[in-house]
């Protein structure tokens, strides 16, 4: 579960997101049933499947503000023209040449 606000913040991003035809990443903070908070990370894309209802919870929310502005940014940016239709980039870590896992690649 997550804050109201951000919820609502996220409807209003995948609008524009359809409307626009691009995707975006977002990272919320999330509660989860043991009432730790956590980072959740999200592709947001048109005709992402999201729903958004009310739901009571023993934990408090997490502080949504700067979440929301940041999603509220992200929406600024999927409304101005794109050039590749993606806004945002997943970190990757740095990974050792040695790394016997790149041989699979």
């Amino acid at each position: 579960m997550t804050a109201d606000r951000i919820g609502d913040a996220l409807v209003a991003l995948l609008v524009v997101l359809n409307v626009k035809s691009c995707s975006a990443v977002a990272r919320i903070p999330v509660v989860l049933i043991n009432g730790t908070i956590v980072t959740a990370t999200l592709l947001l894309a048109p005709a992402s499947p999201f729903l958004v209802i009310p739901e009571e919870s023993p934990w408090p929310e997490p502080d949504a503000s700067e979440t929301v502005t940041h999603l509220s940014n992200l929406e600024v940016l999927a409304s101005a023209p794109s050039q590749n239709g993606y806004l945002e980039t997943i970190a990757v870590p740095d990974c050792e040449w040695s790394d016997p896992d790149l041989d699979d690649l």
